[in-house]
């Protein structure tokens, strides 16, 4: 498909990019955004070249379509069963527990018959308390992912808009350029308010645009994803923590972080799946970049050489981490993830 031309125009981006964040209604405002990121993904894969892979839109397609499925309330209904059948265990064993407590230390003259009934009211208080924390705990996500969804889209998808209009009509490798597009970008880390790896994703797209051979071209965009993606995760790290209590992280991590990459069904509870018996694409197999290597092994590094990536708690940076660097190295060629993420479009 060719490109449209107003694609490579960084105007017609900030134009949409702030039709789709300024959208009152919640829903339609995540269709949009997520038709965004989409298209983004596109005009970044012409750009880097048709044979780099996945980029970070094209990732953030599918994460911004899970973080719709919360929006508009969908998984509300498996929440509150969860929350309704875990708590209410809770409350049937601490009412066991007092009642037994209260016959054999304090209250002795207490008839053996009333356990039963204590223990019932405990699992009846106990299964409204997790209705309830179910219910606030989902509406409360429900906003604060949607502007976790805003904040990603304005911050990253603005700065891809400038780097596509500034590199699509270069043919050649232009330093002179790079360092004009990086200087307008804060440096620091994330957690201070920086864009220091946003600076290294870009140029490691950069890198991919420019790249002499496959294996170069696929490790610098790969890695410029991983980069993009962590800017992401610690920007959003105090939304995620708060979307969910600490109460139910684990339960929900378990039972509700499930999601689509195009066909493909996967939970972040379970291992990373291999492609055909495949670990990685070959050209991500042994990894020749030193940076990229330290990036995922070193000391501090993410644990890229995982076979198995399962997460307990979605709120652990750690372990969001761990898992998406494992998908993103295990699908960066599989044509699943640039598959549309709706059959139609917004009205």
């Amino acid at each position: 498909m060719d490109t449209p031309a107003e694609y490579f125009d960084q105007a017609y981006w900030e134009r949409e990019i702030a039709e789709a964040i300024e959208t009152s209604d919640p829903s339609l405002s995540n269709r949009r955004i997520t038709l965004v990121h989409y298209r983004l993904s596109q005009v970044l894969h012409a750009v880097t070249g048709t044979d780099a892979g996945a980029n970070f839109h094209t990732w953030a397609v599918w994460g911004s379509r899970k973080a719709g499925v919360t929006i508009r309330q969908e998984d509300l209904n498996e929440a509150l069963r969860n929350a309704t059948v875990v708590a209410g265990i809770v409350g049937l064993i601490v009412g066991l527990a007092a009642s037994w407590l209260s016959i054999a230390f304090w209250l002795t003259s207490l008839p053996w018959i009333l356990v039963l009934p204590s223990a019932l009211l405990g699992m009846f208080c106990g299964a409204l308390t997790g209705r309830w924390i179910a219910v606030y705990s989902r509406r409360e996500a429900s906003r604060l992912i949607l502007e976790g969804n805003r904040i990603v889209l304005e911050d990253i998808g603005k700065q891809t808009a400038r780097f596509v209009a500034m590199f699509h009509d270069k043919s050649e490798a232009d330093p002179n350029s790079l360092e004009v597009f990086l200087a307008e970008l804060r440096t620091g880390d994330t957690a201070s308010g920086g864009q220091d790896l946003l600076r290294q994703a870009f140029t490691n797209y950069y890198t991919a645009r420019y790249a002499p051979d496959i294996k170069q071209k696929h490790e610098a965009a790969y890695f410029a994803n991983c980069l993009a993606v962590l800017h992401e995760h610690i920007r959003l790290e105090p939304y995620i923590k708060r979307s969910m209590p600490f109460i139910i992280r684990k339960c929900a991590t378990k039972r509700l972080m499930q999601f689509d990459i195009g066909q493909v069904k996967l939970r972040v509870s379970e291992e990373v799946p291999t492609l055909a018996g495949v670990a990685f694409p070959e050209s991500l197999h042994s990894l020749s970049s030193r940076e990229l290597s330290n990036f995922l092994d070193g000391a501090n590094g993410w644990g890229g050489n995982l076979v198995t990536a399962p997460a307990r708690d979605w709120t652990n940076i750690r372990e969001r981490m761990r898992y998406i660097v494992q998908l993103f190295r295990v699908m960066h060629l599989d044509q699943s993830v640039f598959a549309e993420p709706y059959t139609s479009d917004p009205e």
